[in-house]
């Protein structure tokens, strides 16, 4: 009797797992699982592209592969617009793998909160997805790949390359703003520009380069900053940040930071230069209302008080910043 309890006990675990994996491959190879969601928002529409794996692709993995295709589709708001976008894919849509955000021109800060809001009622799409700007439009994406899909698997590999610079959409809803990756196309090559596209509630522009890089730099966001102090560039990795309060109430800000193998290493004034950049856009953003490091947590935690420094409330505190190479 023993032996036959036993016996169907290993027949029902056997049949529950051949049932799971049945489920499983049915969830995900027989749908059209969406890698990235376009937004572009008109005055009077919305247009939505949608980048996906067709069934028959390995759908089931996050790794880049063939069968990736696009479908874009606009309507008079964003729900009408997806909806017509997933219709014209080969089957049903699913966003259990939609890692990307793309915002292309015409979109704003109202474009995230009406898609998140709508990610959180209908569950198309992802929280955590990784946003990033882009120069091009659904119509411009669509006649790049009438003829060939490899502009859209060169997509998903460029989106790769910038998942370090790139926020993820729930930090719209703590953070004053943020600085997208931008992705342009120059006669069919994508590419991932040295510029970023920064937006919050009141701003939507581009930067420059050196302004992007000493961004990132303070806020840790990629894997190699690259700078023009003179007639060589100066490419720093791996940036440690501390925050010191002094006893005036002013900050000290230090950044340590390796250089970059094929980089010349940093006389003292373009490091001093440097650190300059980073206070005054450390002063920039508090203007601007964000608190870009947390001033205001780090004074909060030395004085044990809960009220804390405000960029929309209190003016920008004394600042320096110092940057060291090792």
């Amino acid at each position: 009797m023993a032996s036959r309890g036993r016996t169907l006990k290993y027949l029902a675990a056997a049949l529950l797992a051949a049932f799971c994996l049945a489920f499983a491959r049915t969830d995900t190879t027989e749908k059209s699982m969406v890698r990235a969601i376009l937004l572009e928002q008109g005055e009077t529409d919305w247009t939505v592209g949608l980048l996906y794996q067709a069934p028959e692709a390995s759908a089931d993995s996050s790794e880049v592969s063939d069968g990736i295709g696009f479908a874009a589709a606009q309507g008079p708001n964003l729900e009408r617009a997806l909806n017509n976008a997933a219709s014209l894919l080969p089957l049903d849509a699913n966003f259990r793998l939609c890692d990307y955000l793309l915002l292309l021109p015409g979109s704003s800060w109202q474009t995230i909160s009406e898609y998140e809001s709508l990610v959180l009622t209908r569950q198309c799409g992802r929280t955590s997805a990784l946003m990033a700007a882009c120069d091009f439009t659904c119509e411009d994406l669509s006649e790049a790949t009438e003829e060939s899909g490899e502009l859209l698997t060169a997509l998903l590999q460029t989106l790769k390359q910038a998942q370090r610079s790139s926020p993820r959409l729930y930090e719209t809803r703590t953070d004053g703003g943020l600085l997208l990756p931008l992705l342009a196309v120059e006669e069919d090559v994508l590419s991932v520009q040295p510029e970023g596209w920064f937006l919050s509630q009141t701003e939507q522009t581009q930067w420059d380069a050196q302004k992007t890089a000493v961004y990132r730099l303070l806020t840790g966001r990629g894997e190699e900053f690259t700078f023009w102090m003179g007639e060589h560039p100066l490419t720093l990795r791996r940036p440690l940040l501390s925050v010191a309060v002094e006893g005036d109430g002013s900050f000290a800000v230090r950044l340590d930071c390796q250089t970059a193998a094929d980089s010349a290493d940093p006389t003292p004034e373009e490091l001093a230069q440097l650190g300059t950049l980073c206070t005054q856009l450390l002063q920039e953003r508090w203007q601007a209302g964000q608190d870009l490091i947390g001033l205001g947590a780090c004074a909060a935690l030395r004085d044990g008080s809960a009220a804390r420094l405000d960029p929309t409330k209190n003016a920008c505190p004394q600042l320096r910043t110092d940057v060291a190479v090792y």
